[in-house]
């Protein structure tokens, strides 16, 4: 989860810096582009926890 969560703000952050300082969009763009690609591989890579199944006492 700190992975994925750390590359949204990273992505978040290359959004406000092509605003800010439109000269350096290029860049933000290729690093946001990269941040996202982690985020969806650690996404896959991390998959769901197992789910605990509760039976029900008859």
């Amino acid at each position: 989860m700190n992975m994925r969560l750390s590359c949204l703000i990273g992505i978040a952050a290359c959004f406000a810096v092509s605003f800010w300082a439109p000269h350096y969009h290029l860049a933000a763009k290729v690093i946001g582009i990269t941040q996202l690609g982690f985020a969806i591989l650690t996404t896959f890579l991390e998959g769901e926890p197992p789910r605990k199944v509760v039976k029900k006492p008859a």
